[in-house]
């Protein structure tokens, strides 16, 4: 499961020219279809192709390279069905690595100083872990889910209670039993709030979901503290008794896609009602003058398309057409993604990135303080 600590390793990786390969590809279900990977994979290396004004010499996926590649699909790709992997290939620094990706992304390959890990921030984002909390009366499961790994923990049954059908007898005593029953239950979902607390604890906020019978999920929420109310996902109604792993995750997956919709819509909405008071930034000139004066705190990037320009290799100046920076067009070197370079320059600030289907103005930031880029227009 991709990480963002594996994506800060990433980015640690450099090499001297635009000669590390970052290929993501999409592994066919069917076996026999493997056959036509190297060939596919070969298409895309053309696409990473890139000549013209500003390139002193053709870039080109190297041979060493093509075969690492290749060699990893032919001997691991039987392993990743479905998938889509990414591999980063540069024989300069010894490099050849496959990491399979959670959720179906764009593929694409790209040549570069650095690996190119736009892609992996969407997987993250998109298909992130999570916990599921299966619950009734008296049992309890916890599911935890991260990429194609699924991992169970069941509790011990709750000690005293008794079946639906017992009532005790008539009047007062039934009075009592089913208090007993009701304080016995709270216990029990006291008891899975600690479990999923110490799993949460281990591993960071990750959405919860919770599953099990209509009226008992709403008794379970209403003991969740504040912390894990602020984590819940969503839920789904199931009987405990009938599901196994493979219906969570197909239930808990349908949940995390409404879950990750409604994220989408309350960043464009949040963004959209922000004051005209200089501290948004809408369209890529305008994210570009921003990151300039490293001002980003949030960018909301599209989910694809590659979009070239260029960098000072001098002060870092990013610029769709290489002859805005002060040091002049003779430091300009270009760059496969402005997009990718917005998005690691506003991690590096500490800021935030976010991908959404549609961005304000195609791609949009929100800023740490107020700004006057009205000079600055998308190109």
């Amino acid at each position: 499961m991709i990480s963002r600590a594996d994506v800060d390793k990433l980015l640690d990786v450099r090499v001297a020219g635009p000669t590390l390969l970052s290929l993501y590809v999409q592994v066919p279900v069917d076996p026999a279809e493997l056959r036509g990977l190297p060939a596919h994979a070969g298409e895309l290396f053309a696409l990473a192709a890139r000549d013209g004004p500003g390139i002193p010499a053709a870039i080109r996926v190297g041979a060493a390279d093509a075969r690492a590649v290749l060699g990893l699909l032919a001997s691991r790709a039987r392993d990743w069905p479905g998938h889509t992997v990414a591999i980063f290939a540069c024989a300069d620094l010894g490099l050849a690595e496959a990491i399979p990706l959670p959720c179906r992304l764009q593929e694409r390959a790209v040549l570069a100083v650095r690996p190119h890990v736009r892609p992996l921030l969407l997987a993250i984002q998109r298909c992130p872990a999570y916990r599921v909390v299966v619950v009734n009366r008296r049992r309890a499961w916890l599911f935890s889910i991260e990429g194609t790994q699924v991992s169970t923990t069941a509790l011990p049954p709750a000690e005293g209670m008794r079946g639906h059908g017992f009532s005790g007898w008539y009047g007062l005593q039934a009075h009592r039993v089913n208090e007993r029953i009701i304080q016995l239950a709270r216990h029990h979902y006291h008891d899975t709030t600690a479990l999923l607390e110490r799993a949460v604890q281990a591993s960071g906020a990750e959405p919860v979901i919770i599953g099990g019978h209509q009226d008992t999920i709403p008794q379970f929420l209403g003991v969740l503290p504040a912390r894990l109310r602020d984590q819940f996902a969503g839920c789904f109604i199931a009987d405990p008794h009938t599901l196994t792993p493979a219906k969570v995750r197909a239930r808990a997956d349908r949940v995390i896609q409404d879950w990750r919709n409604l994220q989408d819509q309350r960043l464009t909405a949040e963004f959209l009602r922000q004051p005209p008071d200089g501290r948004t930034a809408t369209g890529l000139g305008a994210c570009l003058a921003a990151a300039g004066q490293h001002a980003i705190q949030l960018l909301l990037i599209p989910a694809g398309g590659l979009v070239p320009g260029y960098a000072c290799r001098r002060c870092g100046a990013l610029s769709s057409t290489g002859d805005s920076c002060p040091h002049g067009a003779c430091e300009a070197v270009t760059v496969p993604d402005l997009i990718e370079e917005l998005a690691v320059a506003t991690l590096s600030d500490g800021g935030q990135v976010e991908t959404l289907p549609d961005p304000p103005g195609g791609i949009a930031a929100r800023l740490r303080r107020a700004l006057r880029l009205t000079g600055y227009t998308p190109r």
